[in-house]
């Protein structure tokens, strides 16, 4: 199909850059980790109302909507959807402090544009994409350019790489594309798709696919005081000592997966990344541990928190672009 520049330069005209980064501001200082993401949702939805889409309401569950918005073409071509999540990676609260050294203040975490750059919580993964197929959309219909098929515009909850493990059941772990699998799997499809994550600025069709693994060690729970390591071993007792054997045989082969299994993609390198993102075992009393599991995960590097009851160490190994 010939790439009609007229058509292009004709949308173009109508995006307005200082509207564009007010956008983005305004649904970066929308929180919306993980679970959270009603408020920006609704943000979203009376925006596209506001600017002549068909404004669509998916419910992925209680309080948690995808927001859609449709520029209906008139069915002689072909459909295209635009795609982004409104969850965010990080809280901005105390509670980010389990994967990160420091919570950055909130002056710096709120929507502003500085150097002409618009920064925040969220922005770059992913409100900045979100704000743009937003605008994008906009200006397509300000151009009064008739459309051949449907332009849709999705934006999605629980893309954040974070999956329901053991106690971790509540909707801030239902994540990992669960908004964009009701999206697809509740009528909204299109014959091709645009995610408008961070690609290094370029347009990438190769990405990482994600693999969970539990690994569980079993000792003998016993009282652990006055025993001697001659009579009662803990590399044959002790769960979480076992496990320890585990992690470093994991680690040996992680350095070898991660350089042998490197993909060189046409729009760069793919990393393999490892990580063991949760351990799970043992209580604060002198007894030998019964029970512990590590939870490991094969994908772009993310985290887990596990409680202290079984040993649980989660990694990811898959490739990750730089």
């Amino acid at each position: 199909m010939a790439f009609d520049r007229e058509a292009a330069k004709k949308v173009l005209a109508h995006i307005d850059r200082e509207e564009l980064a007010q956008l983005a501001c305004d649904l970066v200082n929308i929180p919306s980790p993980t679970g959270q993401e009603k408020a920006v949702a609704e943000y979203i939805l009376n925006w596209f109302h506001a600017n002549g889409f068909k404004a669509v309401r998916q419910e992925v569950e209680v309080d948690r909507p995808n927001a859609v918005g449709i520029l209906k073409g008139d069915g002689t071509g072909l459909s295209l959807g635009f795609n982004g999540h409104m969850d965010t990676s990080f809280t901005g609260t105390q509670e980010d402090l389990r994967m990160v050294a420091n919570v950055e203040p909130d002056s710096d975490l709120k929507g502003s544009i500085k150097d002409g750059k618009v920064r925040g919580l969220g922005i770059s993964n992913m409100k900045g994409g979100v704000a743009a197929f937003m605008m994008a959309g906009k200006a397509l219909k300000k151009s009064g350019l008739k459309l051949k098929g449907d332009a849709i515009f999705a934006a999605v909850v629980g893309e954040i790489s974070r999956t329901p493990i053991g106690p971790w059941q509540t909707k801030e772990y239902r994540g990992e594309g669960a908004g964009t699998r009701h999206l697809l799997t509740h009528g909204m499809h299109s014959d091709y798709a645009v995610v408008a994550d961070g690609s290094d600025m370029n347009i990438v069709w190769t990405q990482t696919g994600v693999v969970q693994i539990k690994i569980t060690t079993f000792g003998k729970a016993e009282a652990a005081w006055g025993t001697r390591r001659s009579t009662h071993p803990m590399v044959k007792l002790n769960a979480i000592v076992k496990m320890t054997k585990i992690i470093d045989a994991l680690e040996k082969w992680a350095e070898r997966f991660e350089e042998q299994y490197i993909y060189n993609s046409p729009t760069g390198p793919i990393y393999p990344k490892v990580n063991i993102g949760a351990i799970e075992g043992g209580a604060p009393v002198p007894s030998i541990p019964r029970s512990t599991s590590a939870r490991s995960k094969e994908a772009p590097l993310t985290g887990r928190t596990i409680s202290p009851e079984s040993a649980t160490s989660t990694w990811m190994c898959g490739p990750r672009r730089r």
